[in-house]
């Protein structure tokens, strides 16, 4: 709702387009003395003019019409906002973080949150949804295929739950980038050869991975 103050320039001798001219700086050199001289001169009646244009500003405030402008309130209004926003993304990292886990005794499919899966027996993929993307951890024995579907990468690290020796970190990180398929394979059986490839590079491969990475799209 917008209020319209009259009573400045209706006696004042000032034309209303050549003060539009003046404040959009395309009037003339002349224009602009002019303007800037009438603007140096005393107005009539001036306090009874500002009393009369604030009365007609507070009829409007106390009938909710406008509302007065703080900056400081206008900033908080601001912060709390963000703040609520920034809270209900916390409440959803905390509650929704997506868990799912192969119970079977063959692979299956699972659609985690922007992540499509097959995964072995006894495997379980936990995905955490983030502010500016998700991440996700994969614990498996075998061979997975992955495909990120979401509109964004995925960083993900892969554990091996099935190697010989314990001692050492048996995981890797790969950065799932969107709508791209992924086979992650261990070339030999409980062991720490973590194999990490795009379906479409398969065939840029050794000859012998390549085999064993065509073997995973089966799954």
């Amino acid at each position: 709702m917008s209020v319209q103050v009259t009573g400045y320039y209706t006696n004042l001798n000032m034309d209303e387009d050549l003060l539009d001219r003046y404040f959009a700086g395309t009037c003339t050199p002349e224009e602009k003395a002019r303007v800037e001289l009438w603007l140096r001169k005393p107005v009539a009646d001036e306090k009874r003019l500002l009393s009369e244009s604030w009365q007609n500003v507070s009829f409007y405030i106390r009938q909710g019409l406008v509302r007065s402008f703080n900056p400081w309130s206008t900033y908080l209004a601001a912060a709390c906002m963000v703040l609520v926003t920034l809270g209900g993304i916390g409440w959803k990292i905390v509650t929704q973080d997506y868990v799912v886990r192969n119970v079977s005794q063959h692979y299956e499919a699972f659609d985690a949150n922007g992540l499509q899966l097959n995964l072995p027996p006894q495997a379980a993929a936990r995905v955490v949804p983030g502010v500016v993307s998700n991440s996700a951890n994969l614990v498996f024995c075998g061979n997975v295929r992955i495909h990120n579907t979401s509109k964004e990468d995925i960083d993900m690290r892969l554990n091996l739950s099935c190697v010989n020796d314990s001692h050492q970190n048996k995981s890797i990180l790969l950065k799932a980038r969107k709508d791209t398929r992924y086979v992650a394979f261990q070339y030999h059986f409980k062991s720490d050869e973590l194999v990490v490839v795009e379906e479409d590079r398969i065939f840029d491969l050794p000859l012998p991975l390549q085999q064993k990475a065509l073997e995973v799209l089966e799954i």
